[in-house]
Formats: structure tokens, sequence, C-alpha cells
């Protein structure tokens, strides 16, 4: 009875991170996943996507111009897909901020 015990004591912790463990190739890294997330801001927004870079600077160092360029041509750190009318707004209202 005893030997049960411990096999069954051993295998329960396996079982537990065997279910909390992702898929293989599912994991993203954590550069997609914050790179998303800006990305989601500037879809929601101007006022959305500000708040989200001012408080993320301090921890990313990213800008205003790493997602939505100042203009057409500049490199960005990642491609949101926003549309050309979106982008421009988002411009038009971004560094209008930046220029007060």
């Amino acid at each position: 009875m005893k030997p049960l015990v411990l096999v069954l004591a051993a295998l329960v912790p396996l079982a537990a991170s065997a279910q909390q463990s992702a898929p293989a190739g599912t994991e993203r890294g954590y550069h997609a996943r914050l790179y998303d997330r800006y990305c989601e801001k500037a879809r929601e927004g101007p006022e959305a996507y500000v708040q989200f870079v001012r408080r993320m600077y301090t921890v990313t160092g990213l800008t205003i111009k790493d997602f939505v360029p100042e203009r057409r041509g500049d490199r960005v750190v990642a491609d949101c897909g926003l549309s050309p009318e979106r982008s421009a707004n988002l411009q038009r209202v971004l560094y209008a901020k930046a220029d007060r």
C-alpha cells in the first residue's frame, strides 16, 4: 500500500504541470504580445494610445512614434496594420498634442 501512495504522490504534480503547460508552438513571445497591446491601443484611439504609451514608457522605452510614424515611410517597431485614414487621424491628433 505504501509504494502505491508514493507513486500517486509523485504522479500528481506531473499531471498538474502537464495541464498548465501550453501545447508546443502556441506560446508567443513577450515582445509579440507587447506589440499587440500597443496596436490594440492605437486602434482604440489617440487618448487610450497616449495613456498606454506613457504608462509603459518606463518599462519598455517605446514612444508614440514607435507604432504610429510621424511621416509615411518612417520606421516603426511593429506594423499595426492601421488603415491610412486611421493612421492619419492618429498622427494628426498625436502630433498636434506633442507640439503644444
